[in-house]
């Protein structure tokens, strides 16, 4: 039975990604001396790039894996399936509890409209003592606004705005050649 369920939800995000979208995003951490970020998203046939400025993440939702490219030094590394959760959270039957730190401890709120698109509304608890709240696209499967932390200590925000229809080349989600494989940590 967990297959029939699971399929027609696989089908509905795969296919919506096969639509090539663009969007406005931005993250605030609300901690001292941290810098906003903008930048751009980029969504087609199962792929999604974020534009930071100095640097961009690309991902393939189908493998759950891809890259930080670093433009100024010409240097990337891998990423994982933990790098893509504030961006797309793995999902199993419709639902991200399953790949919660502790699923016992997350829940689906309901349903809200987030930029005039109906989201689903987690609430994911962190075994460090804070809360995740994401906002998940119906249809796309992407994160729309996801907020860390609790109302009166909030650290984190991620938003997607001005998500639309738009034409995106292939290319956007090819590692640039020329590019070094970095292997060791970095932290924008």
């Amino acid at each position: 039975m967990r297959r029939v369920i699971f399929l027609p939800a696989l089908l509905l995000i795969l296919t919506a990604c096969n639509h090539p979208f663009t969007a406005d995003v931005a993250m605030d951490a609300h901690i001292l001396g941290a810098s906003r970020l903008t930048g751009k998203l980029y969504l087609s046939n199962s792929h999604l790039r974020i534009e930071w400025g100095p640097f961009t993440d690309v991902f393939d939702l189908n493998k759950r894996t891809g890259w930080r490219v670093i433009t100024g030094t010409k240097t990337y590394w891998d990423l994982a399936d933990k790098d893509l959760s504030t961006y797309a959270p793995e999902m199993t039957n419709g639902s991200l509890c399953p790949h919660a730190q502790v699923p016992s401890a997350c829940k689906l709120v309901g349903q809200e409209e987030v930029e005039g698109r109906m989201a689903n509304k987690w609430d994911v608890w962190n075994p460090k003592g804070f809360h995740v709240y994401f906002w998940t696209d119906k249809k796309l499967g992407i994160t729309l606004l996801s907020e860390i932390g609790d109302a009166t200590h909030q650290v984190t925000t991620y938003q997607v705005k001005n998500l639309r229809g738009g034409t995106v080349a292939d290319t956007m989600f090819e590692l640039p050649a020329g590019y070094t494989r970095y292997e060791g940590q970095w932290r924008p």
